[in-house]
């Protein structure tokens, strides 16, 4: 098995350099990047004499701000205990090795003023890897029940068949937010790049904590692995771990669309034509779970048993449409499923013009879901590219009978969905422009536009916290 390895390593290196010596041409489709980061490769190939630079706002303003350093790459954000947590994404690209940033992990900015919220920690993932996504948690039960909690999801950002680099989950006990201590890391092996996206759920009938991470591309063929996909024990895209301790991590189960319904992973429609499993959603009592399988629609499990999870139903696209289911939030007591679809691509062969937007789906059926109401914003909609943005939903935040959005370059959105039939734009923040963080700058990396990656509200203070990838943390507050 080491000759085998060496070999495959070996194989990899000289992909990467034939690649890389082929011209900006070759990074057109890159199969080992995921479609928000093939969207960043594909911008950096062009050059941009506009770009969205002053922001818009209504029914809502600033509070506070911090750049984080002018770090750049900022990722997700959650909100805890009037403490933020910034986290930092990263890839490896050929002709972009800046893509891999390694001056910082998730920033912790201490917000309870929030007009002036200052950084007080890092949370440092290793080298050559990624912490998009946090989640931070009071600990109900285990070995350290009534501390804080912090968890990652971690992702190789240099070659997948580097086993030396930590692939899946790293926890830290942040009940002194200014100084974190790391508890525990579980590695989920060669060959994927490992967690992408993460929720934490308690299981009060079981006395247990969850955590539901995507592996995307697990079942996706591979022919340098023993397994034959990329997953090297063949395990599928969504997984559950227990951290009930976070010191000792584990992995309770993993689903498949490949293994248990026998789709193809690399079928699809649309202009990024995959089926994997991107983001988890948890029903409020943890029995049930809904995968945001890209082109395989918004898939729902029952997890009443974590060790078994059942498939119950899907949602499934039209031909004319690109899919790219990407997250959701669930409305577990009207049994609404409000869902995004990641779709870069506003022009596509064959399908309706446009770039991805929020969907609404009645589940009270699992078995036959059926969408309800949808909601775009003006310039997602037809062809039009304003000032080289971004104009597609990212991540849905359900805060009572709200969404809060993440739009990228249409900042964050809020939408009354109390009729879900008919979500209704209230308040909107866009905020200005920011310069991208490559140093010395250069064209052929990302855009100097507005990039709001993720959403958070602190139910304490009523105010939404936001992530822009190159100005940092903002603090909004609803007006009106």
């Amino acid at each position: 098995m080491q000759t085998r390895w060496k070999l495959a390593a070996l194989a990899a290196a000289l992909l990467t350099a034939l690649v890389a010596t082929a011209g900006p041409a070759a990074a057109a489709r890159d199969p080992e990047l995921l479609p928000n980061e093939q969207n960043f490769v594909d911008k950096s190939q062009k050059s941009f004499s506009a770009g969205v630079k002053s922001g818009s706002s209504r029914n809502m303003v600033a509070v506070g701000q911090n750049d984080l350093g002018g770090r750049g790459f900022n990722a997700d954000v959650f909100v805890h205990r009037g403490f933020a947590y910034v986290g930092r994404w990263g890839f490896q690209d050929r002709s972009h090795p800046q893509f891999c940033p390694s001056d910082g992990g998730i920033a912790v900015i201490d917000a309870r003023d929030p007009a002036a919220p200052a950084m007080v920690s890092m949370l440092q993932n290793p080298a050559l890897t990624s912490a998009e996504d946090v989640v931070v948690y009071r600990s109900r039960f285990g070995p350290q029940q009534g501390h804080d909690i912090a968890v990652s999801g971690i992702q190789a950002c240099g070659s997948r068949y580097d086993t030396s680099i930590l692939r899946g989950l790293m926890l830290w006990d942040v009940s002194d937010p200014a100084h974190p201590a790391e508890l525990g890391r579980l590695d989920i092996g060669c060959c994927t790049r490992g967690v992408h996206e993460l929720e934490v759920g308690d299981r009060d009938d079981l006395g247990r904590t969850f955590v539901y991470g995507s592996v995307p591309n697990s079942e996706l063929p591979d022919p340098n692995t023993a397994s034959g996909v990329r997953d090297l024990r063949g395990k599928g895209d969504a997984r559950i771990f227990d951290v009930t301790d976070p010191s000792h991590p584990s992995e309770v189960s993993d689903w498949g669309a490949r293994a248990s319904l026998g789709l193809d992973p690399s079928a699809g429609q649309g202009c990024f034509a995959r089926r994997f499993g991107h983001g988890m959603t948890p029903s409020a009592d943890g029995r049930l779970l809904f995968v945001s399988y890209w082109d395989a629609g918004f898939i729902a499990l029952d997890v009443s048993d974590p060790a078994h999870p059942v498939f119950r139903g899907r949602s499934v696209y039209a031909a004319d449409e690109d899919g790219d289911a990407h997250s959701a939030s669930y409305d577990s007591a009207r049994k609404l499923l409000f869902t995004a679809d990641e779709d870069f691509c506003k022009t596509g062969p064959g399908i309706v013009p446009g770039f991805g937007y929020l969907r609404v789906f009645d589940y009270a059926n699992l078995a036959a879901p059926r969408q309800i109401g949808a909601f775009r914003t003006a310039n997602s909609t037809g062809t039009a590219d304003p000032g080289a943005g971004d104009y597609v939903i990212h991540n849905p935040l359900l805060v009572g009978s709200t969404i809060v959005a993440s739009w990228y370059t249409d900042g964050v959105r809020v939408i009354d969905v109390s009729n879900p039939t008919a979500p209704t734009e209230v308040a909107h923040f866009v905020p200005p422009a920011g310069q991208q963080p490559i140093r010395p700058a250069r064209r052929d990396t990302l855009t100097n536009t507005t990039q709001i990656w993720g959403v958070a509200f602190d139910e304490a203070s009523g105010l939404i916290f936001a992530s822009d990838m190159n100005t940092g943390l903002w603090i909004l507050r609803r007006t009106g």
